[in-house]
């Protein structure tokens, strides 16, 4: 499940998400829904998927344990034998009871393989679809760097090749509130050597600000001044910044 899909969210939601507006599961994307998106997408199918369970490619292992009292299900990562990263110490106040879902692919086009981690802390609502993802990077010593942020309905088709220089770069949104109504506030993350930055310059009309109506819309609203917009983008950066690094 992606952010096109934003609708998902709030299947089952009885939340007010403005003073006028019931939440409906409608769909809320950055890019036309009937139309396929305007840059390659990747394509990546889960090696491990909410359950226990092991991966191995050569020296690297990726297992989920059964659950664990108080620290749930933990994913973990090893090269030759030696844990580099795992959940329960990555998120140390979070309890991932489901597990995650693993994607093993190459985001960066260096044709080394990269592991992209989904972990959901449970929630109501809104809440529910939000989820913690862990990004390791592989470096040419078969290490890798780690970043980790928090998005909703995240899924590998938030990736996209928007220059189209084989490197993938990531769709990232969050809800607000201006005014009498509330918005879906979209921007671009860039996969540099030093982990992740905004970068909303790669798409002339990012960041995309969409109004969250009671019906589909991909359209970017028209109703907010500037001053107002420019609001709603220095709330998401600030977002951005409290929940990546």
């Amino acid at each position: 499940m992606n952010k096109w899909g934003v609708a998902l969210l709030v299947i089952g939601c009885n939340v007010l998400i403005n003073q006028y507006a019931f939440a409906y599961p409608d769909s809320h994307p950055p890019f036309p829904a009937d139309k396929p998106a305007p840059f390659p997408a990747l394509s990546a199918d889960p090696i491990l998927d909410y359950a226990e369970g092991r991966f191995e490619d050569g020296s690297l292992r990726i297992s989920t344990s059964p659950e664990r009292d108080k620290v749930g299900r933990v994913t973990t990562v090893e090269v030759n034998g030696y844990p580099v990263f795992d959940t329960a110490s990555a998120h140390p106040d979070l309890y991932f009871q489901f597990g995650s879902r693993v994607f093993y692919t190459d985001l960066t086009g260096d044709g080394r393989k990269d592991i992209l981690i989904y972990s959901s802390p449970g929630g109501n609502g809104l809440g529910a679809s939000i989820e913690i993802a862990d990004l390791l990077i592989a470096k040419p010593d078969g290490q890798f760097t780690h970043s980790t942020f928090e998005a909703f309905a995240a899924g590998p088709e938030d990736f996209l090749d928007v220059n189209g220089d084989g490197r993938y770069e990531m769709l990232w949104v969050n809800y607000y509130f201006e005014g009498d109504h509330s918005y879906w506030v979209y921007r671009i993350v860039e996969i540099g050597n030093d982990g992740l930055q905004l970068n909303d310059q790669l798409i002339p009309d990012f960041p995309k600000i969409i109004w969250f109506t009671e019906k589909p819309n991909d359209h970017p609203t028209q109703q907010l001044t500037a001053a107002a917009r420019e609001d709603l983008i220095q709330q998401s950066t600030a977002k951005w910044q409290g929940v990546a690094q």
